[in-house]
Formats: C-alpha cells, sequence, structure tokens
C-alpha cells in the first residue's frame, strides 16, 4: 500500500483511546503531527527514531504522551493549575527555532524498561495505568526554561532536567508501539455489516442497509474504494433484489421462510462478508378483528374489584385534588392553566403557563379516566357512588374551562396561547411569536397533548351513550384545524417530538366512521399515517433524524426497538393501527420486526420495557438490569401495541403478552389503597411509592388504561366471538354476528383456573366462541418450567365437546342461545422462570410465577440475598387477610429456612408512601455517590 495512503489512513483512524488526550490538549494539528511520528515508528522502530520524531513536538505534547492524564473530573481542576504555572513556557516552547533543536543531544538513546504508566497485568494485555497528576507535576517540575529574546535563545541555567532527560522518557513509548501498529491496522482492514436480523410480510420488500469499508459504520476510515454485492445464502424460494451491487437496497421474496442474505464486500486485495436473517411471512388476515368499547360494566373478579375501587374511590379523586392546586410547585400545571388561557382568549388580564409544556396531557388523560371509571358499575357500594359523584360534579367544572381555551381555529394547547416560565432564569417568555407545526418547537409536545384531548373525548362521548356533544365537537374542530394545516403539499409536513397524535388520530378516526359513518373519520386515519410517514423523511437535518424520538430512519424500515420507550410504544402502537387499517405490507413487517426485537430481545419478565440506559429508554439487546426503569407509561403504550397486533393478526400470543404487562409492570404502579405510585417500575425494588412526580405524565395514564378491562377481554369479528381475558364481570357486547351479546364470567382467576362463562345474545345466532389458551413461554428470553399449558375439558350445559385450535385459541363452532354456559379449567401451579445465557442480570438466578402473576421475594420476610434450591418444593396458600387478600408462595432457601413470595403487584404495600420521589444524595468526598441502599423487594433471587 503506498506510504501516503497508509498515512492518510493511520491518521484518521488512529484508535481514539491511544491519543484522545493528546488531541483534546495540543489540538488536531499538534495531534496530526504524532501520527507522522508513530507512521516513521512503525516503518523504524529504532529508539532514536522516535527520540528524534519527538523533538518536532511541544512540551506539552511529550508530557502527555508519556503520562497519560486523569480522568476527565479530575484532569480538569489539576490541569487548569498547572497551565497557570506553565503557559508562558509552553507557548515559548511552540516558537522554537532550528536552532534550538540543533543544541538539543541526537545521540542514541540507552535501551530502557517500560515506562512507569504501563503496568503488565497479563500475558499480551497491556494497559495504561493512570498516574497521579501531581507526580506527573513533580517529574517536570524542573523543567527547562527557554527565553526568547529579540529573535536570540537563550538556555537559562536551573536544576531542571535538559530537554533530552525529556525525550529519554518520551522513548520509552515505544514499548506499547507493536500494540498500536496493531490497532492501525485494524482500523484499516476491511469491514462489512449486512444489517439487523428482521421479518418480512409477504409481499412487502426488506429495506437493507448494508455498510462496507474501514474503521466501523458510525466512524468510517479512509481506504481503496469497495465493491459489494448481495447474494441469498440461504432459504426456500427465491430472493430479487432491486440493485444487488448497492449496499443500500431491497429484497423481495417469493415464498415464506427462514433465509439469510449475505452482504460481500471485496476492495481487490481483500474480502469481507456479512450475513442477516430474515424471516418471511404470510399476510394477516385480510380483515382485523373489531375492537369492542369499554362501556357500562360490572365487576366480580376478586383482585380487579379491589384494584377498581382502590382507583376510583382514592387514586382519581387525588389526581382531581392536584390538578385543581394552584399552589403546586413540584409537577405544576393543572386546570389553571386553561383557565388563563381563556382569559387571554377573552381580551382579559392574564398569568403565565404553569409547568412543563405538555401539563395539558394530564389533565386530559384525569378527564378520560374519570369517563371511563364512571361506566364501572358501582354495584351499591357508596364510596364508589360518591366518587362517580365527584367525577360528574369535576366534568361540568372543567369542561367548558378546557374548551374556554380551544383557540377560534381549533387549536388547543395552553403552552402555546400563553406566555411561559423559563425554568431557568424565571423569566417570562413571550409566545405570541411561536408557530404551530414549527421545528423550532418541535419538542414542545402539541401532537402528544392534542392526543390526549381526542381520546379523552371519544370516551367521554361513549360513557354519556351520545348525548353529551361537547368535548366530541371540539374534538373534531382540533382534529380539523390539524388536517387543514398539515398534510400533502402545499400543506405543511410535520412530526412531533414525542409521538401520541398518529395512534389518537387513528383511533378518533375509527371512532367517528362508527358514530357518523360514510368514512367521514378517514381523512383523520390518514391524517395518523401521514404524521407517521414524515418522520426521518421531512427532518430538516440530520441532526434531528435520530434514535431518541424514533426518526433516525423511515417508520417501515424500522427493525429494532430504540430511543425513548414511551415513545418508541406510541409510536409502533400507531404503526400497528396502520397495519389494523390499511393492511400496508411494509407497515406489517417494520411491526412484526419490532414486536420480535422487543419480546425476544428486549422484554422484562414483569411485562416493562426500557431498560433506561438511554433517556428512559432502550439499551442493546439482552440489556435488561434488574434496577431497570420500565416507566407506567411505556407499559400502557406497549399493551396498545400488543392488543392492536391482535386485532391486525388474530393470534393469542399478543393477548400472553398484554396479560402480562397487564397483571404486573401496570397493576403493581399503584399501591393496594390507591394513594400512591411509581413512575418507573425497576425489578429490584429499594424506594416506597410515592403521591406526585416532577413529571405526572402517568397519574391519568395508568388508571385509563387500567379500567378499559372491556376492551382487553373481549374482541369481535363477523363470525366470532374472542375471549383475550378471564375476569369475573358481567358486560354487553355490541353487534357480535349481528346481535348483541351479554356475557357474564364467573371466575376468581389468576388465584384459581376455573372459568364459566354465560353468553345472552339477544336472538339465537350462530358464531365461533373463541378462548385464548394461556401461553406463558411466548417470549424466547425466559424458559419456564413446569409448563401448565393448555386448557382443560370444555363442556357447553356440561356435556363435553369437541373443540378445535386455532392461533392460539380453543374454537366452538355452533349456535348460541341465552343462558348457554361454557366451563372449563386452565392449569395453575408455581412455576420457575431461567433468563436465556445472554442476559447477564439474570445469570445464576431464578424468579417464580403463578397463572400470569410474577411473585417478589421482600425481605420483610425474609434475607432475600439468600439462595433458593434448584429441586426444592413450592407450595401455593390463600391469604384472605395479607395484602389484600393474595395467593403466596411458600418453599425452602438451600439453608432450610423458609421463603415467602408474593405477586409482584403487591411489592412494596407495607412501607409509607412518600410524598414525592426521593432524590439521589450529592457526591461525598472525592465526587463519589453514596452507593445506593439495598433492594427490599426483588424478582431475581439467587439460585443455590
Amino acid at each position: 500500500m503506498p506510504r501516503a495512503l497508509l498515512r492518510n489512513q493511520v491518521i484518521r483512524r488512529i484508535p481514539p483511546r491511544l491519543v484522545k488526550h493528546v488531541r483534546e490538549l495540543v489540538g488536531v494539528s499538534s495531534s496530526r503531527r504524532w501520527m507522522r511520528a508513530v507512521l516513521l515508528v512503525l516503518r523504524n522502530r529504532h529508539r532514536r527514531e522516535v527520540g528524534h520524531c519527538m523533538l518536532q513536538f511541544p512540551r506539552r505534547a511529550i508530557t502527555e504522551i508519556v503520562e497519560p492524564p486523569l480522568p476527565q473530573a479530575r484532569r480538569h481542576r489539576v490541569e487548569t493549575r498547572a497551565e497557570r504555572r506553565d503557559v508562558v513556557h509552553a507557548q515559548r516552547d511552540k516558537r522554537l527555532t532550528l536552532r534550538c533543536q540543533e543544541n538539543s543531544p541526537r545521540s542514541r538513546l540507552p535501551d530502557a524498561e517500560p515506562p512507569a504508566c504501563f503496568t503488565q497485568h497479563s500475558a499480551g494485555d497491556r494497559r495504561a495505568e493512570l498516574p497521579s497528576r501531581d507526580r506527573h507535576l513533580s517529574n517536570l517540575s524542573a523543567r527547562m526554561r527557554i527565553s526568547l529574546n529579540r529573535r536570540r535563545v537563550h538556555a537559562v541555567q536551573s536544576d531542571r532536567p535538559t530537554r533530552r532527560a525529556i525525550l529519554n522518557r518520551a522513548a520509552q513509548t515505544a514499548a506499547i508501539l507493536p500494540a498500536l501498529e496493531v490497532n492501525a491496522q485494524e482500523a484499516t482492514t476491511l469491514a462489512a455489516d449486512a444489517g439487523l436480523d428482521r421479518i418480512v410480510v409477504l409481499p412487502a420488500k426488506t429495506y437493507l442497509r448494508g455498510w462496507a469499508g474501514y474503521g466501523d459504520p458510525k466512524k468510517p476510515a479512509g481506504g481503496p474504494a469497495v465493491a459489494v454485492a448481495w447474494s441469498k445464502d440461504s432459504g426456500p424460494g427465491t430472493v430479487t433484489f432491486a440493485d444487488p451491487k448497492a449496499a443500500i437496497t431491497t429484497a423481495t421474496f417469493s415464498a415464506p421462510g427462514a433465509y439469510v442474505l449475505k452482504l460481500t464486500a471485496t476492495n481487490g486485495h481483500s474480502s469481507a462478508t456479512s450475513t442477516v436473517s430474515v424471516r418471511a411471512e404470510t399476510a394477516p388476515p385480510p380483515k382485523a378483528l373489531s375492537p369492542v368499547h369499554t362501556k357500562s360494566y360490572r365487576l366480580t373478579s376478586p383482585l380487579w374489584r379491589a384494584r377498581a375501587k382502590a382507583l376510583i374511590v382514592n387514586w382519581i379523586p387525588h389526581c382531581i385534588d392536584q390538578i385543581n392546586r394552584t399552589d403546586l410547585e413540584t409537577g405544576a400545571g393543572g386546570i389553571d392553566n386553561f383557565i388563563e388561557a381563556g382569559k387571554k382568549l377573552r381580551g382579559q388580564p392574564h398569568g403565565h403557563h404553569k409547568g412543563y409544556v405538555f401539563s395539558n396531557a394530564w389533565v386530559h388523560q384525569t378527564v378520560e379516566a374519570m369517563s371511563i371509571a364512571l361506566m364501572v358499575d358501582p354495584q351499591g357500594d357508596p364510596e364508589i357512588l360518591k366518587a362517580h359523584q365527584k367525577f360528574r360534579d369535576t366534568l361540568e367544572d372543567w369542561i367548558p374551562k378546557i374548551l374556554a381555551a380551544q383557540e377560534p381555529d381549533g387549536y388547543l394547547q395552553t403552552a402555546f396561547t400563553l406566555p411561559r416560565l423559563n425554568f431557568r432564569s424565571k423569566q417570562i417568555i413571550d409566545t405570541s411569536g411561536y408557530q404551530h407545526w414549527d421545528p423550532a418547537h418541535r419538542d414542545d409536545h402539541e401532537g402528544y397533548v392534542a392526543g390526549y384531548f381526542l381520546e379523552s373525548a371519544i370516551n367521554h362521548h361513549v360513557m354519556t351513550g351520545g348525548k353529551d356533544l361537547r368535548l366530541y365537537n371540539a374534538a373534531k374542530k382540533l382534529a380539523d384545524c390539524w388536517d387543514a394545516n398539515i398534510g400533502p403539499a402545499p400543506k405543511k409536513a410535520w412530526y412531533d417530538g414525542h409521538q401520541q397524535m398518529e395512534q389518537a388520530l387513528m383511533r378518533f378516526g375509527r371512532y367517528v366512521n362508527e358514530v357518523e359513518g360514510g368514512g367521514k373519520g378517514d381523512r383523520y386515519i390518514k391524517l395518523g399515517k401521514f404524521l407517521l410517514d414524515c418522520r426521518y423523511t421531512t427532518a430538516p437535518s440530520p441532526r434531528q433524524q435520530q434514535e431518541y424520538d424514533q426518526s433516525h430512519r423511515p417508520v417501515i424500515e424500522q427493525y429494532e426497538a430504540v430511543g425513548h420507550a414511551v415513545r418508541a410504544a406510541y409510536t409502533y402502537s400507531a404503526m400497528a393501527d396502520v397495519v389494523v387499517e390499511t393492511h400496508d405490507p411494509d407497515y406489517a413487517s417494520a411491526t412484526r420486526s419490532l414486536w420480535d426485537n422487543i419480546v425476544n430481545r428486549k422484554y422484562y419478565v414483569t411485562g416493562g420495557i426500557g431498560s433506561g440506559e438511554t433517556a428512559e429508554g432502550f439499551g442493546p439487546n439482552y440489556s435488561l438490569r434488574n434496577r431497570a426503569y420500565n416507566e407506567s407509561c411505556s407499559t400502557c403504550g406497549l399493551i396498545f401495541y400488543l392488543w392492536k397486533m391482535n386485532l391486525a393478526w388474530h393470534e393469542s400470543k399478543y393477548a400472553d403478552l398484554f396479560e402480562d404487562s397487564l397483571y404486573n409492570a401496570l397493576l403493581g404502579s399503584i399501591d393496594l389503597e390507591g394513594r400512591h405510585f411509581y413512575y418507573d417500575n425497576p425489578l429490584d425494588e429499594r424506594t416506597p411509592r410515592y403521591q406526585w412526580h416532577i413529571c405526572p405524565c402517568c397519574v391519568g395514564n395508568i388508571p385509563r388504561t387500567l379500567l378499559m378491562l372491556p376492551t382487553w377481554m373481549y374482541a369481535s369479528s363477523p363470525d366470532s366471538l374472542y375471549v383475550n381475558l378471564y375476569i369475573g364481570s358481567a358486560m354487553t357486547l355490541e353487534n357480535v354476528a349481528g346481535t348483541n351479546i351479554e356475557v357474564v364470567q364467573e371466575t376468581d382467576y389468576p388465584w384459581g383456573g376455573k372459568v364459566a362463562l354465560t353468553l345472552h345474545p339477544k336472538a339465537s345466532k350462530r358464531f365461533a366462541l373463541r378462548l385464548r389458551v394461556p401461553n406463558r413461554s411466548v417470549s424466547e428470553l425466559y424458559k419456564t418450567a413446569p409448563d401448565p399449558a393448555g386448557i382443560g375439558a370444555i363442556l357447553i350445559n356440561g356435556k363435553p365437546v369437541m373443540t378445535q385450535f386455532e392461533k392460539g385459541y380453543a374454537v366452538i363452532s355452533r349456535a348460541w342461545k341465552a343462558g348457554d354456559r361454557v366451563e372449563f379449567e386452565l392449569p395453575m401451579k408455581p412455576q420457575r422462570i431461567h433468563g436465556i445465557d445472554k442476559i447477564e442480570a439474570t445469570r445464576g438466578k431464578v424468579a417464580l410465577r403463578y397463572g400470569p402473576l410474577i411473585y417478589n421475594f421482600e425481605s420483610e420476610d425474609q434475607d432475600i440475598t439468600k439462595s433458593l434450591a434448584p429441586g426444592s418444593p413450592l407450595a401455593t396458600e390463600f391469604r384472605k387477610d395479607f395484602l389484600g387478600g393474595v395467593m403466596v408462595i411458600k418453599g425452602q432457601f438451600a439453608d432450610g429456612s423458609p421463603m415467602l413470595a408474593i405477586p409482584n403487584y403487591a411489592r412494596m404495600n407495607r412501607k409509607p408512601g412518600i410524598p414525592l420521589p426521593r432524590q439521589a444524595p450529592p457526591p461525598g468526598a472525592g465526587g463519589k455517590r453514596p452507593a445506593p441502599p439495598p433492594p427490599s423487594s426483588i424478582v431475581w433471587i439467587r439460585e443455590a
């Protein structure tokens, strides 16, 4: 390879871990000169050559190469002191003349031992130890002083060592040059990357984004020209590439099955290959299932009736009281923002917007939560009746105030109507010049807030039986405002920094079609898809194409879950909406790939997502820390996503998963009394729940999701009724096989497995009843044993019947009449769960489950640092007066002491709640924070 070409490559791709301190401290110019010196040494490792090359450098560069700097936090403090001492001499050194160089000795440098800054840890492993900076300064305290006077150089005699002494030390760096040479060769080695494994839904194409070059894709290096070629390595059918000689291209598949595609890169001297796995699947059914709107229903389940009561009697009223307050300093921004915005629109004196720019969101969430709660039958309970009256009074108080804040064109967000308070400067910001849907304000949550308003209007309209049109009409006005301004040219292209409007428009459009007919909601559905299509493609600059908000790729080319977990889940939920409404094969491929990546690489055993490495977001594959984030809102979004996948694909595995999320990650986010909540839900829990949060975005999202049980329990098609959840309840389902059916479930599930369904169709009709057969091992991340999968014998009116099984459902087709009773039993027994070896956080540990419930071990009951013996027997016991009535799992630790496990949702309920989350303690001596307290409640316990 020509020397100049090699030099350029090494200059560009020198390993940053070896020279970044030089680049930081002496600038790019000096760093490049040092790299050229390294090239000379690579050609001739003679130590005299090392010293000769180092003579070209300022003294500061030499000393930094000899002894690497301290870590950043400490370096700044000491380095500033050093600069004050030597700034004059450092500047003079940079202006040394050739005469100064000639006077420096250049004789052969003697052999020396490896410098003190490198120690041999093991064979072939040479690591840099960061020496004390004070020792470094001491070694150089007697350095040569050189003064320049009228272009004449004078050596000032002192007790400091000569420049030769410094160069002697510099020469010792030759000991690391062989390793540096290896790294330089690696930087110039040809590499290829075929991209992410994925699923393609036929007849869609898959979008290949291969890479070939030198270094790595994020920091490529220069080198000879590279030619690439795609080919099929294996697979059952034919693969057609749009351009097989382009790294970025598309591929189509002739038949379903597992394929491996190969990317080959060559540069005339060497080659590199990489493969990507693609699973081609058949398209989902041509018509999606119909969702069931949550309407009036009665709960008889011991578990769910108690949980719903806590939400209705305590939690939602608490949210109302907090939102009505005007003196909140933490988590501020309630109904007062709407009051002040209404004043401004009427031309009256007004205040400023309080709280985050998106603080309207938890007001809209609470409106929706109240509307859903009013559809839960109180069954004569005086506390629930009292709460219901409070909800009605609050809605009558809030709705006029919210509508008064809506601008004449339908736009609604008080952070744009009112001036804002700058949190840092405490100055008022005039927002009168702010434009709506301006990329400069993409992070101001315009669509996030608007989307929650649309959804609150839907459930309010359902709750009133369509009689109160105030919120419904206002929501249509807002949706029309967006539709009038956003869309294909000449309208604006737009996507929001925080997703929510996309899925809300889809849901609202479907509802408008049901209420008004004639396809009047179709334009809202199209607008929701347009907002998704704009991600990445309409970003004004590459800096705005980021993983954090899922705008790093067009949504149809996203095959891995990345970025902020709530934004991601809302995006994927809206993408599943597109599949439900349009059956777009590219969207189907992306949603299936994302589901596969989440469930089989980034899914917590409790049904939560988001490990927190990336700002409340996803980490790398298999990174599932037990001190995880698992934000409550991300669990809500995951439930929405999985539910829509069930509607699109008619497969029970999606319901298996959202049942796990509902019973564990979400149900446990509110305490048993309904007075405190968790913003995030780590599996190793250290702190009690709290009353409020600086960012209370979950406070209304949790109850509205938990109380929408009829929606999660049932779905329908023209000839089938799907039963996804087993909860003691009674409700009427509309338009199933052309008739309304009252369905009554009798069960104490999840404490027991016996289930009885009684059907009361308004008219006798023939249809298929599809009962979900629970599968506790959908995710490949966890292995469950024993596996009590399946369903017991099914009886109709006391007689056994033959059943078929399709897509995880037991199917019974017959003509149904009022009073027909279906009985069966689901196998229930304690199970052990082990994570696969790729999950570092679960190695050598075991978790327990019973039915859909994951269990926790708490320090209140035992020493949770003990180990559980692999073969120790497990038993269950229902304790009526313990934690509101729970099934506990009992056993023994390896040392013979008793073990007790409680359901995950009931964790941390024996410690008093706190007003706000505890802040991390300030750093102590040396800048280190104190170690966190040991966890009080854990999911994974050591296994002997």
